[in-house]
């Protein structure tokens, strides 16, 4: 088949999809992927063709602070950068997908419905967070109103009145989208941010259902499998020098925030290395262009390392919750703190806190003081290391990601 993989987001967005473009093609497939013009060498690196995709997002930092404020962040990235620009996105993914059997995109990519009918071929969508499905049965905590929450014990009719103003909110937001379809000779169609953004084709879920059960309110054609791994491209001289820091001593704790909040870090790495050293522990510290030197204690700074490198050998990983750090830990058997912006990461912060492979700490709570706490209550907690062990040995990273073409491979078959 030639299959066309879309993503609009960071390189948390891309990695998932780059995991199933290497496994399809691994089948023989011919894979293309279109993604923001800014993570080309992210794809190309693995010899896959690359499309640019707009709108491109890009990563200056007063910009990731405004899309990334937990209250107002969803709505304006999808009223300032997403539907804003659906025209392009449609030209862009159109060109890419010429030729294609089948068309699989990720989230925002709320085009891809037109797209596939104009080409007339079937299109699939993933869904990489629990909180993406907006299910009533299995309320999320949601980042702008994550005080409602606690009503998740009266059972789904709260979250159903919620999710209802939602839709209709999100539907304002959407007009770009509904006026383009439009003029394309289609319906508006379902909300794109609710039920319009599922294929009627297939819904592939990537996360285990330990992680998140499926639910009656979720789409008619999910197949669900495993979190995505992305085989990343390693520098030798960093693996090196990790694997120096993790043989020189006890299992650090490693503290990271992602491709995204990074930018944002402002004095949390400086915090975290105060904190592991005054419980006398060891850190590796992934801070992106900050300065390396600053850190004091038994530390390892980078620039930037494959989390799986530095996951393996540790004994806590401190993140912000976005859904590929948690699935690292899990995967290595290794207790998560989380500290949540904003997203999906205050869902996925508290199913791993519901089951006992993790703690959160709120951002606006966070001190040298606080920090210091929660390192010492999950590093001393007697179950936490051995849930997370449990939980390792339930993935299954290469078979997830057979399972998972294997499923878009059927949708082909039956949709000739």
């Amino acid at each position: 088949m030639r299959i066309v993989f879309a993503s609009l987001g960071t390189l948390g967005d891309l990695n998932p999809v780059l995991a199933l473009a290497l496994c399809a093609r691994a089948r023989g497939h011919d894979v293309r992927v279109a993604a923001s013009v800014r993570l080309r060498d992210a794809v190309e690196v693995h010899g896959i063709p690359f499309s640019a995709l707009r709108p491109a997002l890009h990563p200056q930092e007063d910009r990731i602070r405004h899309l990334n404020d937990p209250a107002k962040g969803p709505e304006r990235l999808l009223r300032e950068e997403v539907f804003p620009a659906v025209r392009e996105t449609f030209d862009d993914l159109l060109a890419a997908s010429e030729g294609a059997d089948l068309l699989v995109v990720g989230e925002l990519v709320y085009v891809a419905p037109l797209v596939a009918a104009r080409l007339r071929i079937p299109w699939a969508n993933l869904i990489l967070a629990p909180s993406s499905f907006l299910s009533a049965l299995d309320p999320s905590v949601m980042a702008p109103l994550p005080g409602f929450h606690k009503f998740r014990h009266l059972g789904p009719w709260p979250h159903r009145l919620l999710l209802g103003f939602g839709s209709w909110l999100t539907s304002r937001w959407a007009q770009p989208l509904y006026r383009f379809r439009r003029e394309m000779g289609f319906p508006a169609g379902p909300n794109p941010v609710f039920r319009g953004k599922h294929s009627p084709h297939l819904t592939l879920t990537m996360f285990p259902s330990f992680f998140a059960a499926p639910q009656a309110d979720w789409p008619a054609r999910v197949v669900q499998t495993g979190f995505p791994f992305l085989d990343q491209k390693k520098d030798a001289d960093v693996e090196a020098r990790v694997e120096r820091f993790l043989a020189a001593g006890s299992a650090p704790v490693v503290f990271t925030l992602g491709s995204s909040m990074i930018h944002i870090a402002e004095a949390f790495y400086e915090w975290a290395a105060r904190a592991t050293q005054r419980l006398g522990r060891r850190a590796i510290l992934l801070v992106g262009r900050a300065p390396h030197d600053r850190y004091l204690g038994d530390v390892l700074a980078l620039e930037y390392a494959p989390l799986e490198s530095v996951v393996r050998g540790a004994a806590l990983l401190v993140h912000h919750g976005g859904i590929g750090s948690c699935a690292m830990a899990l995967r290595f058997g290794v207790p998560s703190l989380v500290i949540p912006f904003g997203y999906d990461q205050p869902d996925n912060g508290e199913r791993l806190r519901r089951r006992d492979l993790g703690r959160t700490l709120s951002r606006e709570r966070l001190t040298v003081h606080t920090l210091t706490e929660a390192l010492s209550e999950v590093l001393n907690h007697p179950l936490l290391a051995v849930r997370a062990r449990e939980a390792s040995l339930r993935i299954f990273p290469q078979r997830d990601l057979d399972d998972s073409v294997a499923a878009l491979e059927d949708l082909v078959l039956h949709n000739p």
